[in-house]
């Protein structure tokens, strides 16, 4: 136990030896087993005693020897790390997704003001850890300093990557006109930097095709992917996630045999060059793609085990999104009691505010009004009507609330029908209008 300075207790911070010493232990595993075809156990034994420091790929490997997340093991962990070596760790970590463990060492990094390791690149690092943990707030603060440095020295390729995740920001809270701003200014810039750079420049294409894509311009979405491909020449997972943008885009196009083609590319790319985790979710939205064929129900075996997958490893928010695109898969395919248990699966994984509830809630709607308890259908479609409301999604909106008006008129309340589409149109046009679009 330490003391602070107002007396109080507080536990001291562990090594990353003693983590390890004491994880192993409470697991029953010698360091013989725990070396086992990842090292040596000499090796386990230094870094136990804090001898040795293990790369990060070494402890990725510990990590899931031990059958423990990464971010519990590195928790509370104090590394005494020379600060190259700790920047290297921290970036390996963000480039693995382990974004949470990431951010004390960097920092840690920042607090130091070592000269060494750019400030601008810790800046960075720290942005996207934050941006991809939803901590939309984090992220705007450490942009705005940035903002200022870029103003201050004149680096425009840094103001080129500052307003790209400016953008990523405002797409976080929902501000589609913002972000939209702030990408465009993002590719206008880059425009003028004498130095190409493909990758930031795919980055924002494909960033302002998502965008455009969200505020239903499909086409024009299609043709920033289409953009984007060009520059995908030589990364065969990015040029894979492209081609499953593609066949989304051209899906909801009701562009069919595009769809397909672009879908079978995406399945080659991916196969190769995503890890497990990550190919698990393209391949849930590949087999989304073809719920209308006539063998569907080949696809529904395989994305329950995806769900599964995610529920033994504790991430209970992705099963319930995998439950719910079971739901739809199978209310699409007049497979009612069995749209509603998966329904009901997802339900019980999702926070309630979710922007996928709205889809669960939708599909229990359908399901209720199918078993003819209307007040259950209403109460279901009025909570779809209200999270779609809430996260702006507004082609699934316009699909609830004509059924909510079909169910009202069937009841007779055709007064209640016509007020609920005055109010939808109205709010129709405050969203496109927010979004940059009059009519």
């Amino acid at each position: 136990m330490e003391t602070t300075k107002k007396g109080e207790l507080t536990l001291n911070r562990s090594s990353l030896g003693q983590r390890v010493r004491e994880t192993r232990l409470k697991k029953g595993i010698t360091q013989i087993e725990l070396a086992s075809g990842l090292c040596t156990p000499s090796l386990i034994s230094q870094i136990e005693s804090d001898r040795a420091r293990p790369s990060y790929k070494t402890l990725v490997a510990l990590a899931a020897r031990l059958d423990v997340p990464l971010e519990q093991l590195l928790n509370g962990v104090n590394f005494d790390l020379e600060s190259s070596s700790k920047y290297k760790m921290a970036k390996s970590m963000v480039r693995a997704r382990e974004y949470q463990p990431a951010i004390p060492l960097l920092n840690d990094l920042l607090e130091i003001q070592q000269r060494r390791i750019p400030k601008e690149g810790l800046f960075l690092e720290l942005v996207q850890c934050h941006i991809e943990l939803g901590n939309a707030l984090e992220a705007e603060s450490l942009l705005n300093q940035l903002y200022q440095i870029c103003n201050t020295e004149r680096n425009n390729h840094l103001l080129a990557e500052v307003l790209y995740y400016l953008g990523k920001v405002a797409e976080l809270k929902n501000d589609y006109p913002i972000a939209l701003f702030h990408t465009n200014r993002a590719w206008e810039e880059l425009q003028t930097i004498e130095e190409i750079d493909t990758d930031l420049q795919a980055k924002v294409l494909m960033q302002l095709a998502t965008l455009h894509e969200r505020i239903g311009k499909v086409a024009e979405s299609a043709k920033l992917y289409e953009r984007a491909l060009l520059l995908h020449q030589h990364n065969g997972e990015e040029r894979g996630k492209t081609y499953l943008r593609l066949a989304e885009v051209y899906d909801r196009q009701k562009k069919y045999e595009q769809a397909q083609e672009y879908a079978v590319k995406a399945t080659v790319h991916l196969e190769e060059q995503s890890t497990k985790e990550h190919m698990q979710e393209m391949q849930r939205r590949l087999l989304m793609l073809q719920r209308d064929s006539s063998d569907w129900n080949k696809s529904v075996p395989i994305i329950l085990s995806i769900a599964e997958q995610y529920e033994q490893n504790g991430k209970k928010q992705k099963a319930g999104e995998v439950y719910a695109d079971l739901a739809l898969n199978c209310l699409d395919n007049h497979e009612y009691d069995e749209a509603w248990a998966y329904a009901e699966k997802a339900r019980m994984a999702l926070p309630d505010t979710d922007s996928t509830m709205g889809q669960v809630h939708r599909v229990l709607s359908f399901v209720y009004f199918r078993r003819e308890d209307k007040k259950k259908g209403k109460k279901h479609l009025e909570n779809a009507v209200k999270i779609f409301e809430q996260h702006g999604k507004i082609a699934e909106l316009e699909a609830v609330m004509l059924h909510m008006c079909r169910f009202l008129n069937d009841k007779g309340d055709h007064q209640e029908a016509y007020e609920r589409m005055e109010a939808f149109h109205h709010y129709l046009i405050n969203q496109l209008e927010q979004r940059g679009i009059i009519l």
